[in-house]
């Protein structure tokens, strides 16, 4: 009985600890982008034609996010509708974060599941709007630019078994992580 108490205590704790990510994003127009949403981009990626452009809501905070291909690699920027920038996120290969935080990453992975997958892994760029111009124009990275990590993996334990997103540091520790709901058309219905 106490073993059933402790799985059960063990799944309320870990379910209240994890928030959901329940983002709903429509794609969009340019000419439907605020022009201090289009201020920053165009300056930071100067004449990029093939962009897509999406209103992003998750019933908290609204986005405008920007999908490109920037140096051949796929770049996301959520910008507020401020022209402030949230982030900038660019899709790379697990493999290619440094030893370390890749070590720190998997250790999380395989302490908290017993089978995993990992889907989808960006390298995500928060500072100031100026900083993140830097960035992208320049290729200057500087000390008041953060680096984490946000990965998108299937998680499976004696719990749980879930599409997650986690946020890790630079240094690879767990900073938040929520399940992602998927819609229904995401799901394959047979």
């Amino acid at each position: 009985m106490k073993y059933i108490f402790s799985i059960i205590l063990s799944f309320l704790a870990f379910q209240l600890q994890a928030q959901v990510k329940n983002e709903t994003e429509k794609r969009i127009k340019k000419k439907d982008v605020p022009e201090e949403v289009m201020e920053w981009f165009k300056d930071a990626y100067e004449k990029r034609k093939k962009v897509k452009w999406f209103y992003q809501t998750d019933g908290e905070k609204t986005v405008y996010e920007a999908k490109l291909m920037y140096k051949k690699q796929k770049h996301s920027v959520e910008i507020l509708p401020n022209g402030n920038i949230v982030n900038i996120e660019v899709l790379i290969d697990f493999d290619t974060i440094e030893a370390n935080s890749k070590n720190n990453i998997e250790t999380y992975l395989y302490a908290n599941y017993t089978k995993f997958s990992i889907k989808k892994v960006q390298i995500q760029y928060t500072g100031s709007n100026d900083d993140l111009e830097d960035l992208i124009d320049e290729d200057e990275l500087n000390e008041a630019i953060t680096i984490n990590y946000e990965i998108e993996f299937y998680g499976k334990n004696e719990i749980v078994d879930e599409l997650w997103e986690g946020l890790f540091n630079s240094d690879g520790k767990l900073m938040e992580h929520r399940k992602i709901k998927l819609k229904a058309t995401d799901n394959l219905d047979y």
